[in-house]
C-alpha cells in the first residue's frame, strides 16, 4: 500500500482540508514522532522539487532545504527501527527515500 493511499484512507474520516490534514486525520493511528516526521519530510520533499528561478528564490529554497531536510535520513531510519512492529507506521514511511541528504 502506498503512503498516499494509506494516508487517504486515514483522511476519509476527517473533514479537514487544510495543510497537514492528512497527518491530523491519522492523529489517533500514527505516533506523534511519526506524524511530526511526515509533516517535516513532506515539506522537505516539496522544496526538493522547487525551481530556483532567481537568486532570491534559490536562497529561500536552500534555507528551507537545510531547515526541513537536515537529519531526516537518520530520523527515518530511527523511526523504522523504533516502530518495526507497527505495520501502519511501516506503511506510512515506506515510500520515503532513505538517502536524500
Amino acid at each position: 500500500m502506498t503512503r498516499l493511499l494509506l494516508l487517504a484512507l486515514l483522511a476519509s474520516a476527517c473533514t479537514a482540508a487544510g495543510p497537514g490534514a492528512k497527518v491530523e486525520a491519522g492523529a489517533g493511528a500514527l505516533p506523534p514522532d511519526v506524524r511530526a516526521f511526515i509533516t517535516r519530510r513532506d515539506g522537505c520533499d516539496h522544496f526538493r522539487g522547487e525551481e530556483g528561478y532567481d537568486a532570491a528564490r534559490r536562497k529561500q529554497i536552500e534555507a528551507q532545504l537545510k531547515r526541513l531536510c537536515t537529519g531526516t535520513d537518520a530520523e527515518l531510519a530511527r523511526l523504522k527501527r523504533a516502530h518495526a512492529a507497527n505495520r501502519l507506521v511501516q506503511a506510512a514511511l515506506a515510500d520515503y527515500d532513505d538517502n536524500i541528504e
